[in-house]
C-alpha cells in the first residue's frame, strides 16, 4: 500500500503527464521532491531533439517580520554540497503535502523551522501563488507560493533542527546579499524583492 507521500507523488506525476505532449518520458524520479521529464521535438534543421524539464515539489515560504524590530526571520543552516558543507541563509518554507493548503504549509514550516507564530490572521499577505510567476518558470514545472507575515513573534526554539540558527536581518541587508549573489536558491531573493515592492507601496513604515 503506498503511503500518503507516495500517493501524492503518483498524483503529481499523473497530472504532469496529462498536460505534456505525447511521448513524454520520465528520466529521473525522486517525486514528490524532484523528477526530470522529456518529450521528443523536431529541431529547426529537421533533426530529432528532446525537450526536458524538471518537476519540483510544490512549496510555500514565508517572509516573517519581527513584530518589534520589523527585521526578517531567517535560518542560517549548514548543508552538504559536492564541494563539502556550506552555510546558507534561507527563508523558512517547505513542500506542500497532499491535502494541505499553501498558507497552512507556510504557517507550519515557519513555526517548525523558526518557532515564530502570530495571533493576527489578517497579517498574512500572499505575494504570489499558483497564478503568479517565479524565476524558475520555463525551466521547472512547479507551483510555488510566498507569503509576507507583518508581525511575527518567536515563541519557541525550532523543532528537531540540528546545525541551524534562527536570527533576524534587515530586508535591505538581504537585498544586498542577493546583489552579491550570496543566495543558494533563486526563489528566496525573488520573494524578498516582491515583499520589498509590497511594503514600499502599502507599509513603508515596516521597511528595514
Amino acid at each position: 500500500m503506498p503511503n500518503n507521500r507516495a500517493r501524492y507523488a503518483i498524483g503529481v506525476l499523473a497530472e504532469l503527464i496529462r498536460n505534456l505532449p505525447d511521448g513524454c518520458r520520465i528520466f529521473v524520479d525522486n517525486l514528490p521532491y524532484l523528477a526530470v521529464v522529456g518529450w521528443p521535438e523536431a529541431r529547426e534543421n529537421g533533426s530529432a531533439g528532446l525537450q526536458t524539464r524538471a518537476v519540483l515539489w510544490n512549496g510555500a515560504m514565508t517572509i516573517a517580520l519581527d513584530e518589534t524590530t520589523h527585521e526578517i526571520y531567517v535560518v542560517r543552516q549548514t548543508r552538504e554540497s559536492p564541494k563539502g558543507p556550506i552555510v546558507t541563509i534561507e527563508l523558512p518554507g517547505g513542500g506542500i503535502n497532499e491535502g494541505d493548503t499553501p498558507r497552512g504549509t507556510a504557517m507550519a514550516e515557519l513555526h517548525e523551522e523558526t518557532g515564530v507564530t502570530t495571533s493576527i490572521d489578517g497579517e498574512w499577505i500572499q505575494l504570489y501563488g499558483d497564478d503568479g510567476t517565479h524565476p524558475v518558470d520555463g525551466l521547472v514545472f512547479t507551483n510555488q507560493h510566498a507569503f509576507l507575515l507583518l508581525a511575527g513573534r518567536k515563541m519557541m526554539d525550532p523543532v528537531d533542527e540540528d546545525d541551524t540558527e534562527v536570527t533576524t536581518m534587515p530586508l535591505s541587508k538581504l537585498i544586498e546579499m542577493d546583489n552579491r549573489n550570496e543566495f543558494r536558491d533563486p526563489l528566496s531573493p525573488y520573494a524578498l524583492r516582491r515583499a520589498k515592492d509590497w511594503l514600499e507601496v502599502n507599509r513603508p513604515d515596516l521597511l528595514t
